[in-house]
């Protein structure tokens, strides 16, 4: 039990939330639609690790119509999104058809298995992702994984990278890259 909540302590000092703008999902999910076979309204699967206030599985299933799943380690977040989607559907912006769509896991990412998904979506800092290895490793052959803001290093044994998306900033720049699962 102490392993466990000292994981979940820590992995919330190392991953803060951080919001992934609207103007850059719109343009991760053309470039997920043009480059790797995002089809709307298909049965392909796409995954947010470390959801956050669920705006990306949100914006996925709104969108694209495909099964969301975001998995958050912190509750406080999870009812956050839970609330959004609420709004969503209170003011008639959510139908009941893509809320279907939609699911929360309160959970830890460390311990889920990829093996199910065909688009993986994180927002980590590169200090974390000497920890991705053994979560990589479940996802299945050909899934692709969106890395929003920082390459994923040291994973090539798992990951082969396909495309680099600059988004341009006035006073940084900010990318997303694209691995496919190998």
């Amino acid at each position: 039990m102490y392993e466990n909540n000292f994981r979940k302590f820590y992995s919330q000092l190392d991953l803060p939330f951080q919001e992934t703008k609207q103007v850059f999902l719109k343009r991760i999910f053309k470039t997920l639609e043009r480059e790797f076979d995002l089809r709307k309204n298909s049965k392909q699967i796409f995954i947010d690790l470390g959801s956050g206030n669920g705006q990306v599985i949100i914006y996925s299933a709104i969108k694209y119509g495909i099964r969301s799943i975001g998995i958050e380690i912190d509750p406080i977040l999870i009812k956050e999104a839970k609330k959004s989607i609420r709004l969503l559907k209170q003011s008639k912006i959510l139908e009941k058809k893509v809320l279907r769509r939609i699911t929360l896991i309160c959970g830890d990412f460390y311990t889920h298995s990829l093996k199910n998904y065909d688009f993986i979506y994180i927002y980590s800092l590169p200090t974390m992702h000497k920890y991705l290895k053994h979560v990589f490793q479940t996802a299945k052959n050909g899934a692709i994984i969106i890395s929003h803001m920082y390459p994923l290093k040291g994973l090539t044994k798992y990951l082969e990278f396909k495309f680099k998306l600059d988004h341009s900033k006035e006073i940084q720049e900010i990318s997303t890259f694209f691995y496919r699962k190998i």
